[in-house]
């Protein structure tokens, strides 16, 4: 497949780009500026576009068969989710690219029927502007009605770590462990993501994986 993949060189992106590279795909790395791709992204192809230039992501997107995003900006800036969504969006409507697959945010899932992580009380301070956020972004992808999207929301938890291999998905419901601990590894979150890549199983939908 053709994945062009906003955000490559990040904490999550770059192991979803290693991992699609490792599965014989053809991986656009898009970035604002030239810069040397870390080394174990060797073989994806660079493009430069700037994430609010729309008629330069459409350009660098144009012929791929996925769009994916795991853009992820600074505690101070969490509202640039949303802009960066409807940036996506566009961009995927004019290069004709249906589906979108972004890395979400684990406090639109729910904790219980109609109640969102994001809402509880013991969901940190540190992070309700991420999770406002990504809320609002998936308000987005829900209008988006023309487009094959996914929202995949990671654990709770969510860092460095082992590639283990096995772990559970689902929808829109947080997946805690028997510890009541909600978490997973890059390379686990990465091969997940990937997976769903490959064989779109959470058309139109919130995804999440955790162990």
């Amino acid at each position: 497949m053709k994945i062009a993949l906003v955000a490559a060189t990040g904490n999550i992106g770059r192991h979803i780009a290693a991992r699609a590279l490792q599965r014989g795909h053809q991986v656009t790395a898009i970035a604002r500026s030239t810069r040397t791709l870390n080394p174990e992204l060797a073989g994806a192809q660079l493009a430069v576009a700037a994430l609010g230039d729309t008629t330069a992501l459409a350009a660098a997107v144009k012929g791929h068969d996925v769009l994916a995003s795991a853009f992820g900006p600074g505690a101070a800036d969490a509202g640039e989710i949303v802009t960066a969504t409807r940036h996506l969006i566009a961009a995927a409507r004019a290069a004709g690219v249906k589906r979108l697959v972004v890395v979400g945010g684990a406090g639109s899932l729910e904790v219980a029927p109609g109640v969102q992580l994001v809402d509880a009380p013991t969901f940190p301070a540190a992070y309700k502007a991420y999770g406002l956020a990504h809320r609002e972004a998936l308000g987005l992808l829900r209008a988006a009605t023309d487009l094959e999207w996914t929202f995949y929301a990671p654990a709770a938890e969510i860092g460095p770590g082992e590639a283990i291999g096995a772990f559970r998905t689902g929808t829109k419901t947080l997946i805690a462990g028997a510890d009541g601990r909600s978490r997973i590894s890059y390379p686990d979150y990465a091969q997940a993501f990937v997976d769903e890549i490959e064989t779109p199983r959470f058309a139109k939908q919130v995804a999440t994986v955790a162990y």
